[in-house]
């Protein structure tokens, strides 16, 4: 029982995803590559995977060719068009840039707008549109996850006990029939035994943030019985030799946790979570600061009367206002010293003109600075040093960051 129900664990392997759900690839030993989520696993080793993207291998006397045709960049999608774009797909020009593609059928799926990479003995085409596959897991090589990025803030970390009591902490990497894979903090790969890990659990990597904001899928455990339990599943415990008395832990989004033994486990699910947020950091240098993301001009400012005068005004950062006059403005910068410091005092600026309009600048006063000056509604550093101050800004017109320190400013625009 453990060794089918140990790919439940697979779908907790986060790569990361940005527009579709892809958290692992599975390879087959027909030379297919699905990549998407386990979205069923069935107690009888057979599991349903839902692809995003897929290249699709078969015999060519199992699969017949149709329609092909050239389609005009403007009637593809964005995943065909960025694909075409950096295969260097396309053929023609700018508007009339057209991409082949062809339908195939099968006797057991029929596809459309799909790319043949190969003919022959045998047929391999490559599939951009969503799709399920139900797969017996004799004919699974392997499934694997890709490495975090350096910048992500979000995810789900596995820690593996083993029969000798040793644990080890990592994100997954892959995983067969005999053996399992973790990336460890160094990115080095460890491996271990299947039946030498005896429990598997599953751990937030952002102490900051909700769990059920770091995982992009949900798992529905359904018993023998017909109850079905939604939630993460947070552990999964076979440190007995019967599996009545091993079970899985389900944390589900009220705060409860349930544990459910093995022995009465039917099948698991996985669907969409809508409450994923990942997050994600940039690395910066000493010095380095960035409004919404966009890099900045800092200014030299000088000192009249009660005034901080800035020399110039650059323009380099504009915002738009949001609708509600209520706009986000997230600075961040790189915190080598010190963790959740304010580095910088967002202020209001002021444009002063002569009654001859022959002489203008741009403004604030100390007194600005000590009455109305803009707070961080939040302040976090990350791991990486970079600290983020997110404010909201009323109104609109031109601001600055002030660095007391440097005597410097970073002005910016919301229009």
């Amino acid at each position: 029982m453990k060794k089918i129900l140990s790919i439940i664990a697979f779908a907790l392997g986060f790569a990361g995803s940005a527009e579709a759900v892809i958290v692992q690839k599975i390879y087959l030993k027909n030379g297919s590559v699905l990549s998407g989520y386990i979205q069923k696993q069935e107690g009888n080793g057979n599991l349903t995977f839902h692809t995003d993207i897929a290249e699709i291998c078969l015999k060519s006397k199992d699969a017949t060719i149709s329609n092909e045709k050239n389609y005009n960049i403007k009637d593809l999608g964005k995943a065909w068009i960025d694909w075409a774009e950096k295969n260097d797909e396309f053929e023609g020009v700018g508007d009339s840039r057209t991409l082949m593609l062809a339908d195939v059928s099968s006797k057991n799926k029929s596809v459309s707008r799909v790319k043949i990479l190969e003919r022959g003995e045998v047929v391999k085409y490559l599939e951009m549109a969503p799709n399920t596959y139900r797969i017996a897991w004799k004919d699974v090589v392997s499934i694997k996850g890709e490495p975090r990025s350096k910048t992500a803030l979000s995810g789900i970390n596995r820690i593996y006990q083993l029969k000798s009591g040793m644990e080890f902490e990592g994100q997954y990497a892959e995983e067969n029939d005999s053996v399992l894979t973790l990336y460890l903090n160094n990115r080095v790969r460890q491996s271990f035994k299947i039946n030498d890990v005896v429990k598997y659990t599953f751990r937030p990597i952002n102490p900051n943030q909700d769990i059920f904001a770091q995982s992009p899928l949900l798992d529905i455990v359904k018993t023998k019985s017909g109850a079905e339990t939604k939630g993460i599943i947070i552990e999964q415990n076979y440190t007995s030799d019967k599996d009545s008395e091993n079970y899985f832990l389900v944390q589900q989004q009220s705060g409860a946790i349930q544990s459910i033994k093995l022995s009465d486990i039917a099948e698991t699910r996985k669907e969409e979570n809508p409450k994923y947020d990942p997050k994600y950091d940039i690395l910066l240098k000493e010095g380095d600061v960035v409004i919404n993301r966009q890099e900045v001009a800092l200014v030299n400012i000088k000192e009249q009367g009660d005034n901080i005068v800035f020399d110039s005004l650059s323009n380099k950062v504009v915002i738009d206002r949001e609708a509600n006059n209520n706009t986000k403005v997230t600075v961040e910068y790189r915190s080598a010293n010190g963790s959740n410091l304010e580095a910088y005092q967002l202020v209001k600026v002021s444009k002063y003109t002569d009654k001859k309009g022959k002489e203008s600048y741009y403004y604030f006063s100390y007194r600005d600075l000590v009455n109305a000056t803009v707070r961080p509604a939040s302040l976090e550093t990350s791991v990486n040093h970079t600290t983020k101050a997110e404010y909201i800004v009323g109104g609109q017109g031109v601001f600055a960051l002030y660095d007391a320190k440097s005597k410097k400013a970073i002005p910016f625009t919301i229009k």
